[in-house]
């Protein structure tokens, strides 16, 4: 019994924590804010204060490089005197043959012609986005890059930082965010119980937005949303992809019937509880009759006046927020009218992007709930129309310009799917 009860009393106590922090996100991030200002102009110091002992080193060695380098000369003395005793003895075989030198030769080159292969403009979409040079945010995943350019100062904020994240925020967060899929599953039950009434709706709509709202504070995800004169209320919207979290913002303000992969795991758990509550659509991609039942039940919601609005991610996978890529024209063939939205997450305080082809979902989560926080901002567009003599690809392609150029992101023509089938990216 005692058990349960401090079991109750913990998430309890997380949830009133999550909350709290959610409150105070604003001087929380004008604080981040500073903290990130001031380590940014400490790195740039340490690389103006190493950059002018280059130069200085230019006009002489010091002491200590003296002795080093006397150290080092004794060392290679060492080296090859062990050299000339294998090499004497016939037995130990040559190291290096001619080939040999050759491949070492050929080794820059061939690095260089795959560095040139691998940088391009499609396959950096599809890997977290680096930050930029002189800026550092804390985060422990960012520390490799970063680690020898710190100062005492900044290794004992980061200590600090990495112990606030840690000890304190990761657990809080962790409890909060399972026991919201708990409170989700158990919502979307009850809810499927209730009669095909004209009620039901609005209920649904009501219990589900406040249970995603209270998901996203446990994150949590600090989200700022523009032009709700457009809000969609029917219809089809499309939205530029970057991660499950694009769900879970957008279905804090309104209510979607969604589309998409069917998943195991937690994601699975969670499409097969918002099934029981709300008409959503999985499919299997590489099923083609699932792909063809899907246009089919389209239509239908599409003409269905008592239906919430679809949420479709037509690049059909994430990418890492940096550009919009090409849409599948088979969510613009369905319906003539379409209601942009677009996305755009800051990076200063946490990445917000998945890379499933290398993290699993628990990973992702731990990832995201271990960073500072997410914020994003979400743009309304106005509905667009398709032309009388505009094709479906043409369409969409007009869609995903406007959805681009309101996010401040590229608009790239590559199919997201190139994702799966790209070239090692740890060959770069």
């Amino acid at each position: 019994m005692w058990l349960l009860n401090g079991s109750i009393l913990l998430i309890f106590m997380s949830w009133v924590i999550c909350l709290g922090l959610s409150l105070m996100q604003k001087p929380l991030m004008e604080l981040l804010e500073k903290l990130f200002i001031y380590s940014s102009k400490q790195l740039q110091e340490t690389l103006r204060k190493r950059a002018l002992e280059e130069r200085a080193g230019d006009f002489g060695p010091t002491k200590q490089e003296q002795q080093q380098r006397q150290h080092y000369s004794q060392l290679k003395k060492k080296k090859t005197t062990s050299k000339t005793k294998r090499t004497n003895n016939p037995k130990w075989p040559p190291i290096k043959n001619r080939l040999n030198l050759r491949m070492e030769q050929c080794c820059d080159v061939i690095a260089g012609g795959l560095r040139l292969v691998l940088d391009d403009e499609v396959t950096s979409r599809f890997a977290a986005a680096q930050p930029p040079a002189g800026e550092w945010n804390l985060l422990t995943r960012n520390l490799r890059e970063k680690k020898r350019r710190l100062n005492l100062r900044l290794r004992l904020i980061w200590l600090a930082a990495w112990l606030l994240r840690y000890v304190l925020l990761l657990p809080v967060r962790a409890i909060g965010c399972s026991t919201c899929v708990v409170v989700i599953a158990i919502a979307t039950a009850l809810l499927g119980l209730l009669p095909d009434w004209p009620f039901k709706r609005p209920v649904v709509e009501y219990v589900l937005r406040q249970c995603f709202r209270l998901t996203a504070s446990c994150i949590p995800v600090m989200m700022r949303f523009h032009n709700l004169e457009n809000r969609p209320t029917l219809g089809i919207s499309v939205c530029n992809h970057t991660s499950p979290l694009d769900v879970l913002v957008l279905m804090c303000d309104v209510h979607y019937s969604l589309t998409g992969q069917r998943h195991d795991g937690i994601l699975g758990i969670l499409q097969r509880s918002l099934v029981r509550a709300s008409p959503h659509m999985w499919f299997e991609r590489r099923a083609l009759g699932e792909r063809e039942a899907l246009a089919l039940l389209l239509r239908l919601h599409v003409g269905a006046n008592d239906r919430p609005p679809i949420l479709i991610f037509p690049e059909g996978t994430c990418i890492n927020n940096t550009a919009v890529m090409q849409f599948k024209k088979g969510s613009f063939t369905v319906s003539n009218v379409v209601y942009p939205v677009a996305v755009r997450y800051d990076r200063r305080f946490g990445e917000a992007y998945w890379d499933s082809t290398r993290y699993s979902m628990l990973r992702y989560m731990l990832m995201v709930i271990s960073s500072w926080c997410i914020t994003c901002d979400i743009w309304y567009l106005p509905p667009v129309f398709k032309l009388p003599d505009e094709t479906s690809i043409d369409f969409s392609n007009r869609v995903k310009a406007a959805i681009a150029a309101q996010a401040g992101i590229d608009d790239l023509p590559w199919d997201g799917n190139l994702k799966r089938w790209s070239p090692v990216r740890d060959w770069q």
